[in-house]
């Protein structure tokens, strides 16, 4: 059971591998690499969204591209990510969308 664990998690890896950015990020062709590779998980995300919306699926192939969904979403965390930490090697720091707050910034006292 533990070796048949061993081969499914290396050939997960395997498949995987395509999509890490192997160039350097202060490279000139970083860029280049991020977004060949970001828009092809972007639109693997996508046509999988279309299939779990306009297909009727069996349970083990909705079950399937479900997680095959939450794969494309930790792509696209992986990947901006990635973009954050290269515009920010360049002094280029993006406004966070969603501010976080410490409750030491609210005043309670109106």
């Amino acid at each position: 059971m533990k070796k048949a664990l061993d081969l499914n998690l290396m050939e997960e890896f395997t498949n995987l591998e395509y999509f890490v950015v192997k160039t350097p990020v202060n490279s000139p062709d970083f860029w280049k690499e991020w977004q060949e590779k970001y828009s092809r998980a972007f639109l693997s995300r996508v046509a999988v969204k279309k299939l779990l919306k306009t297909r009727k699926l069996s349970v083990e192939e909705l079950k399937r591209y479900k997680a095959l969904l939450g794969v494309y979403e930790d792509l696209m965390i992986y990947f901006e990510s990635l973009k954050r930490l290269a515009l920010s090697l360049r002094g280029v720091f993006e406004a966070s969308e969603s501010p976080e707050f410490d409750d030491d910034d609210i005043d309670l006292e109106f």
